[in-house]
């Protein structure tokens, strides 16, 4: 019987969680009164300032994760949006003037990866047979605002151990304006 009496008073008091401290509000309205602020007494002044300051520095560490795409995802993106980033896709790939078979054979795998479907597949494989006006690409990505989509699709695209790869994604990052962390950080989530 007595168990049964401890697990009533637990029960009773696990029950009551809805953020009231039944216990202490009689303490607290035996308090003296709290002093109207003035110009002695600056605690909400400190305590905004404390959370701003905890709240900007929790931004500034996780800038990547919100600045970033979070995912690369073609059956998100609109038909004109794919065919951009196939573009810069196609144009990572010729970058150091040739398409060699590592890329070829991971650039439907990557697509695949990434939700494209055997279109953008076709597609790609067309483009790669086409030199791509890179100019036109990247006027096309900025107008469209897909800056970071456009670099992790390069990423995927490329084997970036070659010299030439790396100079292209330096001035892909550069062009459209990516700044190092971002790049960094697309390079380590989107690898080839």
């Amino acid at each position: 019987m007595a168990g049964l009496d401890l697990l009533g008073r637990l029960f009773a008091r696990a029950g009551n969680r809805d953020g009231q401290f039944r216990a202490l509000e009689p303490a607290a309205l035996d308090l003296a009164p709290v002093p109207a602020p003035g110009p002695a007494s600056d605690a909400g002044l400190d305590l905004r300032v404390a959370v701003a300051t905890k709240l900007l520095d929790g931004w500034l560490n996780n800038r990547q994760q919100t600045l970033v795409p979070h995912t690369l995802n073609f059956r998100a993106l609109s038909p004109d949006e794919a065919r951009l980033l196939l573009g810069v896709m196609a144009a990572a790939a010729q970058a150091d003037g040739q398409v060699d078979p590592r890329e070829a054979r991971q650039l439907p795998l990557a697509l695949e990866r990434v939700g494209a479907g055997e279109a953008e597949v076709r597609e790609i494989a067309r483009l790669l047979g086409e030199l791509q006006p890179l100019a036109e690409l990247l006027a096309g990505v900025q107008e469209a605002g897909l800056g970071a989509h456009a670099y992790a699709a390069a990423c995927l695209a490329i084997n970036r151990r070659g010299r030439a790869n790396r100079a292209f994604l330096g001035y892909l990052g550069a062009r459209l304006g990516l700044v190092p962390d971002i790049t960094a950080a697309l390079e380590r989530r989107y690898r080839a």
